[in-house]
């Protein structure tokens, strides 16, 4: 029972955080830029009632939709060209919602030696954004998008131990 007290949880910021994204025939490219991800998983569920009953007798569960946005920090070339290098060497144009599905990896790593992943599958954009003004620090490009498939945030090393000390702190050891 005490090892329950023993177990411990950390949590990450922006800056413990990398994202690659995998693009088919290309490859992972590591992107700093990336400065805010969200998504939201929708699963339609309608009450199922019977004849006689006042309350539901239970629900039905329909369709799951993934979607959320990518915000990226522009600095001098659109993250489509960093990602298709031979698309922009060859001359041609090419918008976000161009880009063939990718996949988004993000891992997350802490002073403490934590050690997290999250990634989210065939990611396909369908609105592009991007905010200039002289009132803001940094110029960004949004991106919403849908997402086939998604494996939520998990621990990648748990053999992580613990040792309390005496002075009542703890190490991670």
């Amino acid at each position: 029972m005490f090892e329950q007290y023993q177990k411990t949880f950390t949590t990450y910021s922006g800056t413990d955080m990398v994202c690659s994204i995998n693009v088919p025939n290309v490859g992972p490219v590591v992107f700093g830029e990336l400065s805010q991800i969200s998504y939201s998983v929708y699963r339609e569920k309608v009450p199922v009632r019977t004849l006689g009953r006042i309350s539901m007798k239970g629900y039905t569960r329909g369709m799951r939709t993934i979607t959320g946005i990518l915000g990226f920090t522009t600095f001098d070339e659109s993250i489509v060209y960093r990602c298709l290098k031979d698309i922009k060497d060859a001359g041609y144009r090419m918008l976000m919602d161009e880009m063939p599905q990718f996949d988004v990896t993000i891992s997350m790593a802490n002073e403490f030696g934590a050690k997290s992943k999250m990634s989210i599958y065939g990611v396909s954009t369908y609105t592009e954004g991007m905010v200039m003004s002289v009132d803001d620090i940094m110029t960004q490009n949004v991106y919403e998008f849908y997402a086939r498939d998604i494996d939520p945030m998990q621990r990648t090393n748990e053999e992580r131990k613990v040792k309390y000390s005496t002075q009542g702190g703890v190490v991670l050891l």
